[in-house]
């Protein structure tokens, strides 16, 4: 494996280091789209060297419990240890790559809590990187991470990276102590100083347009049979959600929706074509179908000669000529996600889709020469009954009647996760211990009805993984700074469940007891 458009700069030219973090394994970090414009954004500050960091792919929890060295975990770029850099940025995604954060940070020899790293700096002259953070999961609440973290950025990061920059390099050449540097720091929008406990403001990006698409992108070639998106090129095409389904962050975190304009669109895969070698090229966002010319930007790649990916569809944008466009592309998999298999839990959910059109729609699919659908559902929804996980089932019974091939309908069902400064931040019943067993039931009423149908291949398994995860990921999202020392807690114990169950003894914390609160009106954070 080896990578396109790596910049590589000469530390002695440079003012300070940043080391960017996805605390995940090389694979799935490289198939972020916020890495490559991070990595690009950062870059272009000639006077900062921007190296990327990423999780080994075997490792075991906590890091003092793995034996690997510590120089298993150096940058790409020049092989550097986290601890030489200035910042250490973490780009979080999925809540529960926080025990990730915390092993990366262990096994670099730097101190999991801000303040043990502040103690040691002021008592013992120690020297440590800054500790940041960002990404949906931090936007969404960083209280539940906010003893690791010295600083985390709420929102876009596009509006506010200069201006960080320029503050941290009066810190760094001791212009400013500390003090001075997080209390200006707490000013600029966007930036949220857990210490300081502020009310700070998202950050928002007004004009898609000035977020620049990286042309020379981070690109790798691999050598595995099944490679996910590394290799192909992202454009990002918009950015938040016009529908505001009650449960999605994207439409309430990262509103106001944006499309980039179709000209700066056509000007970067133009450039990119000219300057990179590449088959494919992704179109990133939220709601990619709701851009006013994604008909003729899919048009326009495949004028050019290169594949298509997307993620997942809008049903309702799903018509016959955007069908004859994706087979066209070559695309043999379409991913769509009708959430609830009753219209009126649909409807409720903020998805104004019927029955007749989900059905209409994959009818047309079928007859064309695209080959499977993925779907997503989720299950643990507000109000929900018996009678709506019959209608999953009854819905998927009808759509293989229309006659799709052997494991064509690829279904995943998830569980809610309740996201705080959503409509469902409170829905937390499914996840009280007296409740845990209906979500498991459900899965299994789900399984037993489908896996004999030879259409349906079901991509979810070991139902009481899934629900533990989803728990654990409901309590991450909600959490305040009491279960912040739960999860280091929980780390600390091996980051399994078990671990989960004696950090919960061992700090008196019950986890029904603090969901119960949220459900009640109390909230530890608000955007």
């Amino acid at each position: 494996m080896f990578s396109e458009n790596l910049i590589i700069k000469d530390w002695r030219t440079i003012d300070y280091s940043f080391g960017l973090i996805y605390p995940n394994v090389y694979k799935i970090g490289m198939s972020s789209y916020s890495i490559r414009l991070l990595y690009h954004i950062i870059n272009s500050f000639e006077n900062i060297a921007c190296e990327r960091i990423f999780l080994p792919e075997k490792i075991k929890f906590p890091a003092s419990n793995d034996f690997s060295s510590e120089g298993i975990l150096r940058s790409i770029e020049n092989k550097v240890l986290p601890r030489d850099f200035d910042i250490l940025g973490f780009s979080l995604h999925y809540e529960n790559d926080f025990k990730n954060v915390l092993w990366i940070l262990e096994k670099a020899n730097i101190p999991l809590k801000f303040q043990k790293r502040q103690e040691l700096i002021s008592n013992e002259k120690k020297e440590f990187p800054l500790i940041i953070g960002g990404g949906p999961v931090i936007t969404s609440n960083p209280i539940s991470l906010s003893k690791i973290f010295d600083l985390f950025f709420i929102g876009d990061a596009e509006p506010n990276l200069e201006i960080f920059f320029n503050l941290f390099k009066d810190y760094k050449y001791q212009k400013i102590s500390y003090s001075d540097f997080i209390n200006q720091a707490k000013k600029i929008d966007g930036l949220f100083i857990p210490s300081l406990n502020h009310n700070p403001k998202r950050a928002v990006l007004k004009n898609l347009d000035d977020s620049p698409t990286p042309i020379y992108q981070l690109l790798s070639k691999s050598s595995r049979e099944k490679p996910i998106f590394e290799s192909n090129f992202f454009i990002e095409i918009n950015r938040g959600c016009p529908y505001k389904c009650k449960f999605c962050i994207s439409s309430f975190h990262n509103s106001p929706f944006r499309n980039r304009s179709y000209e700066n669109i056509i000007e970067v895969i133009d450039k990119a074509i000219q300057y990179s070698d590449f088959e494919t090229i992704s179109l990133i966002g939220s709601c990619v179908s709701s851009h006013p010319k994604f008909q003729q930007i899919c048009e326009y790649i495949i004028n050019q000669g290169k594949r298509l990916t997307l993620p997942s569809l809008r049903i309702e944008h799903i018509t016959s000529e955007i069908i004859q466009i994706l087979e066209s592309a070559g695309i043999k998999t379409i991913t769509v996600a009708p959430e609830a298999g009753s219209e009126s839990l649909r409807y409720a959910l903020g998805k104004m889709i019927s029955n007749d059109k989900i059905i209409s729609v994959l009818s047309q699919i079928r007859n064309s020469e695209i080959r499977n659908i993925k779907f997503y559902f989720l299950i643990g929804l507000p109000n929900e009954s018996e009678k709506d996980i019959e209608e999953i089932i009854n819905l998927l019974k009808f759509i293989d009647k229309l006659g799709f091939e052997n494991n064509s309908l690829r279904v995943n069902i998830n569980p809610l996760i309740p996201k705080l400064n959503t409509p469902y931040e409170k829905e937390i019943n499914f996840y009280l211990k007296e409740e845990l067993n209906k979500l498991f039931l459900k899965y299994q009423k789900i399984e037993k009805e489908l896996k004999r149908i030879h259409s349906i291949k079901i991509k979810f398994m070991n139902f009481k993984t899934i629900i533990k995860n989803a728990r654990l990921q409901t309590l991450i999202s909600l959490g305040d700074q009491r279960v912040s020392d739960l999860l280091i807690n929980y780390y600390q114990n091996g980051a399994n469940f078990g671990a989960l169950k004696k950090a919960e003894k061992t700090l008196n914390f019950s986890l029904d007891d603090y969901l119960l609160q949220v459900k009640g009106c109390y909230s530890p954070w608000k955007i």
